[in-house]
């Protein structure tokens, strides 16, 4: 059974008393972040790999690695077959998958409030540039920078994708929050020394690393831990 985010035990700015200054600039990760799109990923890898993966299974193991780790984890294989990985980067960028994307409850509200008050803003992602641009495009926003996992960068759970925007925006990690979901997400965050935004979902539950986090929360309504 899938747990409802507004279900889930939160802690947040409000609840500990804390009073947040705004950052020197923000940086997203993507699925299961500022985008609900994990179930849709979940059925995409399943057709193209034609091997079983439950939404227990994927939140499990699959939740925020990328592309090619999980490909050769369904298969069981130590190279992705080309073909596969060329299904999987068409599927993403239709518009029958992304259609099936939405934005994180006020997430889109959230880009417009740091735009206003001129705080940088990327987007660290395991996924692919192509999909995350797509998505973009769709809600009408832009970011100002995005690491993406078919850049030449080492991937989550290192902390590499976080300092590479960090070094991007010539901004300290302890002057960034990271907004992250996943384990390996929150494990590269926390590694790269940036303060973390937990969104709280079936992958992460009851997972130590929350402790870490600045705030955890089951959407982007609360810019409390934003200093906003």
């Amino acid at each position: 059974m899938r747990i409802t985010a507004s279900l889930l035990v939160l802690h947040t700015a409000a609840a500990m008393g804390d009073k947040f200054t705004n950052p020197r600039a923000v940086l997203f990760d993507f699925d299961g972040s500022l985008a609900q799109s994990e179930e849709a990923h979940r059925k995409r890898f399943v057709a193209a790999t034609g091997v079983a993966c439950d939404s227990a299974r994927w939140d499990a193991e699959c939740v925020g690695r990328n592309t090619e780790w999980i490909v050769c984890h369904l298969l069981g294989v130590d190279e992705p077959p080309a073909a596969v990985i060329e299904d999987l980067r068409q599927r993403v960028v239709s518009d029958a998958f992304l259609a099936d994307v939405a934005p994180t409850k006020g997430g889109l509200e959230l880009l417009s409030a740091l735009r206003e008050a001129a705080i940088p803003v990327a987007i660290v992602t395991s996924g692919v540039r192509a999909y995350v641009s797509a998505c973009l495009e769709r809600w009408g926003v832009e970011v100002d920078y995005i690491v993406a996992g078919d850049d030449d960068v080492k991937h989550k759970p290192a902390p590499d994708p976080y300092l590479t925007a960090c070094d991007h925006f010539d901004v300290a990690p302890a002057d960034c929050v990271a907004v992250e979901d996943s384990p390996s997400g929150l494990q590269s965050a926390l590694a790269a020394g940036v303060p973390v935004v937990a969104i709280a979902n079936p992958a992460n539950a009851g997972l130590p690393l929350l402790d870490e986090a600045r705030a955890v929360q089951g959407d982007l309504t609360d810019r409390a831990p934003f200093g906003m």
